[in-house]
């Protein structure tokens, strides 16, 4: 799960000046979320969708708690974010079961890839929702996007008789997360990041528990430590830590500067995945991947004028 780095999205004020240094904090988060789904695809072996996702957001949930208490933050909004967070807390369920279920179909190279459209998603959802403005260089960034896109899932990888079906999928998680930042930004920033994180983050922990309790079923082969480890990194890393740093590079160096650093996600996951999962690094995938970030970057450098 990203973080809700919402405000540049909206306002399409995303191509500040350069960086003119790098954020560790960033890059890990990055590096983190890269990862994830490499993680996902293993814990898979072992684990239903259900489960993977439970545990992950408990786990992240439980290690963001604790950062506020020993920090003496708040770490839920009040009574009259309680709606909100528990809508948010849907969402985020249906998206990370929806990513999980995806990857059993699909690699995560072209999730990598297809999961990068969200920026254009969002952009189209601010302009049809909040009527806000899109410029020429816009479009044709969308356009651009749109193209990567069908150049990612033109050619199914081998060993996967249902990526299209996958891709489709995780093309669906494109609209949910952006769905949550859309619906997000003003909790965020009336109630801060960290209420508004953690308190959906354990909704969610808690609905899907029960979707799993109803599923009947929380693993489907007996699990390894490959797998065990994989549910760790996701709940302490991708879903707990990451997201403190992320929040500390926005603070740092500003929402735009640090969006730069999720041009990396893809290019961590392209080559975990294959040295990890032996997954196939087919030409098309790639051209249509870059094609997306290419679109993509057209689409933040038009809110920048």
């Amino acid at each position: 799960m990203r973080s809700a780095d919402v405000s540049p999205l909206l306002s399409f004020r995303c191509y500040d000046p350069p960086v003119t240094r790098i954020s560790g904090a960033a890059l890990f988060a990055v590096v983190a979320w890269g990862a994830s789904f490499v993680a996902t695809r293993i814990a898979l072996e072992a684990f239903t969708p259900f489960a993977i996702v439970a545990l992950r957001l408990t786990l992240g949930a439980a290690l963001l708690l604790a950062v506020a208490r020993a920090g003496r933050l708040r770490a839920m909004p009040g009574r009259e974010a309680a709606g909100v967070a528990v809508l948010l807390g849907l969402i985020v369920a249906a998206h990370l079961l929806i990513q999980a279920i995806g990857l059993g179909h699909t690699t995560a190279m072209n999730t990598a890839w297809l999961i990068s459209f969200i920026p254009v998603v969002i952009a189209l959802g601010a302009r049809l929702f909040l009527g806000q403005r899109l410029p020429a260089l816009a479009w044709t960034g969308v356009a651009v996007a749109t193209l990567g896109v069908l150049l990612v899932t033109a050619q199914e990888p081998p060993d996967f008789a249902h990526a299209r079906l996958g891709d489709l999928i995780q093309l669906g998680s494109c609209f949910t997360w952006a769905a949550y930042t859309l619906v997000a930004v003003r909790p965020l920033q009336r109630w801060g990041s960290l209420p508004m994180t953690a308190a959906p983050m354990a909704v969610a922990a808690a609905v899907l528990w029960l979707a799993a309790a109803v599923d009947g079923r929380l693993l489907v082969a007996p699990p390894g430590l490959g797998s065990v480890v994989a549910i760790a990194f996701l709940g302490v890393f991708c879903s707990g830590v990451a997201f403190l740093l992320w929040f500390r590079a926005v603070s740092a160096v500003g929402p735009a500067r640090s969006g730069v650093y999720l041009y990396v996600e893809p290019f961590v996951t392209l080559a975990l995945a294959w040295a990890m999962l032996d997954e196939p690094v087919m030409a098309s995938a790639v051209a249509g991947g870059i094609t997306v970030l290419i679109g993509v970057s057209l689409v933040h450098r038009a809110g920048g004028r």
